[in-house]
């Protein structure tokens, strides 16, 4: 298939900030717990859910028309479906019949009557209930009760110092970008590679600044009871890696993210606009160049990926393969220079970060670094810049209105401090009740899964035993922990106290890093969850090999005691099915019960199983969401088998009960990916995100499945038909 890039929309789009729906596999040994803020960083939108930490992007398009055209964009080749996620198509056609195109049959009035929120693109089932969990935490810190527990006490009091600082504008207009220009002082005065090296070595630096190399700790994937430190390339700001091979500098410096907001804030700083020019082309001219060394997103989605990336060194060969970029000194400014294990996620990019760490190129690294911490910070400062960029992420993305104040203050403090407002609101809001519920649906959809193992014709024995042991031995991690880390430590100064949004930054990134540090060495507690309470969202992680439905997936439309069976499993039944296929697909088959990085597999199995997953992927790679645009289906295959394998485990519990209303459950579960967005979002979600379309999850799956033909009375010739020797079987 042919691959045309039109660059400017790829580049607008690469700004858009991008999050993926309910049931995605968590990176394996993934270094960022989402129970604790990044170190340094701009803080992640929430009210739109996200898996893992940050947004999977991946993928070069196959282009011919931009999306947003008139034109038929939504006709296909391969199937008679409309893309019927976006709404200004769906306002297009008329109603479908159940047999030709089920997503719509069952969506149509919804989509075409329901408005997306003020500052939103898209709008869906998990939105609606992330926005119910923000009012819920909204409340929390408008209205905060009385605590008696000296640990919620101290929550509260953390979280409430950090809402007020927040939503104090005159404090914040008054201040301006003082405390910012204050953090990159030292680092604007760089003229030479000793200082970049003394700039690199500064405790700040790793605190509250971006670095030249990332460093984390989290799970070993080659011995999951104990943490290693993994050294991971730099962030670029237009994201994956593939859009630099398109742009040029005329192209970073015409976006408005890049020109406006970075801009303006250069010029806050006291640079002239000649100068904010240079050091904006001088940024984009190292990223261009270090682009080269850093894997796309297409390749981190990859089957092979997690061994690519799984290059364990001492601090030796570290030193070795860095040769004069001062890996060393990072990591002791990190205090992780006596790891006894490092895993370099990426030794392309180290061995490019030697050549260019020369006395010719430093102006280069010191303008990369300063553009970065400053879009790192643009939330955090003045009105004007605050309004700014809202305004341009708006135009970038196509969604209206501005979110309220209060709204994003409590964004910003779920960000900020996810454990403390998460204990407050599991107190408040997650019950005993529905945690005992939902591991009791769990348990039940494991014992099926148990079964449809032990059936499998196409694995040996020696492979099936260790499937087995795989399934057994899952961590379910439901509602809430039984155990919470002892944060009693943290604190910073508030507004009274003299302090301010970038100054509490650094108080807590420097309790955060000397947590990190305190793990290096040290055996995994796997009692502790590596998720927020109160996040709308599921996952599976390799590393510890556990499933964690978070306390907010469980309530509004997705989750309620009282649904038939039929709509439990179409909801929360579908998620927990969705995200224990993941310890199966293939990306969670390398890994072993205890989260090992490990080959259990024979070689007769895999090659079985692999061919299984190339038909799926073939069968995406048909599809053609926009005109000439397909499916990448080694982009979404992992996630794609995992919706596969979940309906199949539903359908083959529900076989068992013969008073099952298969109407209600299929309409259910359309309901469930019921999605509205725009055009501008959908196709930047096509070529970033690791999950199918939201109504590809809907059809490609249900056609699959002879109790979806029964039930509608599919035949030849009709939309949602695919041919008996078509349909896809993983597992």
């Amino acid at each position: 298939m042919k691959r045309i890039y039109k660059k400017s929309l790829a580049i607008a789009l690469a700004l858009i900030t991008v999050f993926n729906m309910t049931g995605c596999v968590q990176k394996p040994g993934n270094p960022q717990e989402s129970g604790e803020p990044q170190v340094s960083g701009q803080p992640q939108e929430s009210g739109e859910p996200q898996e893992s930490g940050e947004p999977q992007e991946s993928g070069e398009p196959q282009e011919s028309g931009e999306p947003g055209e008139s034109g038929g964009l939504f006709e296909t080749d391969y199937a008679s479906w409309v893309n019927s996620d976006v709404q200004e198509w769906v306002k297009q056609v008329g109603e479908a019949d159940a047999k030709d195109d089920f997503h719509l049959h069952v969506n149509r009035d919804w989509m075409v009557n329901t408005t997306i929120p003020d500052g939103y693109s898209s709008y869906d089932p998990i939105t609606e209930r992330a926005l119910q969990v923000d009012s819920q935490l909204m409340d929390i810190l408008e209205n905060p009760e009385k605590e008696t527990d000296p640990e919620l006490i101290h929550d509260q009091e953390l979280v409430q110092k950090y809402y007020t600082m927040w939503l104090d504008w005159d404090a914040r207009n008054e201040l301006g970008v003082q405390a910012l220009k204050e953090l990159l002082d030292p680092l604007m005065e760089v003229e030479n590679l000793d200082d970049l090296t003394a700039y690199l070595s500064m405790p700040r630096t790793v605190i509250s600044a971006t670095e030249l190399a990332q460093c984390e700790v989290s799970m070993d994937w080659n011995n999951a009871d104990y943490y290693a430190v993994y050294v991971m390339p730099v962030d670029l700001i237009f994201g994956d890696s593939m859009y630099y091979g398109y742009m040029e500098e005329s192209d970073a410096l015409s976006e408005p993210y890049y020109n406006e907001v970075i801009r303006h804030i250069l010029v806050e700083l006291g640079y002239s606009d000649e100068e904010a020019t240079e050091v904006l082309k001088s940024c984009f001219a190292f990223e261009k160049d270090i682009s080269e060394y850093i894997m796309t997103t297409e390749e981190e989605s990859a089957r092979d990926a997690v061994v690519r990336e799984n290059n364990p060194r001492t601090l030796e060969e570290l030193e070795a393969e860095a040769g004069d970029f001062p890996i060393r000194s990072i990591l002791e400014a990190y205090g992780a220079e006596n790891s006894d294990s490092y895993i370099l996620t990426q030794p392309d990019w180290i061995a490019a970060m030697d050549v260019l760490y020369t006395e010719e190129y430093v102006g280069h690294l010191r303008d990369y670094l300063i553009c970065y911490t400053i879009q790192d910070y643009a939330t955090l400062l003045d009105r004007e810049t605050y309004d700014l960029y809202y305004k341009v992420i708006n135009d970038i993305s196509g969604a209206v209105g501005t979110k309220s104040d209060k709204k994003s203050a409590t964004d910003a403090v779920d960000d900020f401090l996810p454990t403390q407002l998460g204990r407050l609101y599991s107190e408040k809001y997650v019950s005993d009740e529905t945690k005992n519920e939902v591991t009791d649906i769990t348990k039940e959809i494991m014992d099926e899964y148990r079964v449809m193992l032990s059936e499998e014709t196409f694995l040996t024995e020696e492979t099936r035993k260790e499937a087995i042991k795989k399934l057994d031995s899952l961590a379910l991690r439901i509602a809430k922990p039984d155990k919470w880390e002892d944060d009693a430590g943290l604190n910073f100064a508030g507004s009274s106290e003299g302090g301010n949004l970038i100054s509490a930054q650094d108080e807590v990134g420097a309790y955060w890093v000397e947590r990190m540090k305190s793990r290096i060495n040290q055996k995994v507690d796997r009692d502790l969850w590596t998720s927020r309470v109160q996040q709308v969202n599921a996952f599976y992680d390799p590393s510890q090999n556990s499933i964690t439905l978070c306390g907010g997936i469980l309530g509004g439309t997705l989750y309620d005691p009282n649904m038939s069976r039929e709509e439990l499993f179409a909801n929360v039944g579908d998620t927990i099915a969705h995200e224990i296929s993941h310890a199966f697909d293939t990306t969670g088959c390398q890994f072993d019960e205890k989260g090992n990085l490990r080959n259990w597999w024979t070689e007769q199995d895999q090659a079985a199983f692999s061919t299984r997953a190339d038909k799926l992927a073939a069968y995406y790679d048909n599809i053609e969401p926009f005109m000439d645009v397909y499916c990448v289906g080694s982009q979404i295959e992992g996630e794609a088998i995992a919706d596969l394998v979940a309906m199949k485990i539903l359908l083959r519990i529900a076989q068992k009960d013969k008073n099952f209303n298969y109407d209600e459950f299929f309409r259910t579960f359309a309901q469930t990916w019921r999605t509205i967005t725009t055009a501008r979002s959908e196709y930047y979600v096509l070529s970033q995100d690791t999950h199918p379309l939201p109504y590809l999850r809907v059809n490609c799956v249900v056609q699959q499945f002879d109790e979806f033909y029964d039930t509608y009375g599919v035949k030849k010739g009709d939309g949602m038909y695919l041919a008996p020797q078509d349909r896809l079987e993983v597992w």
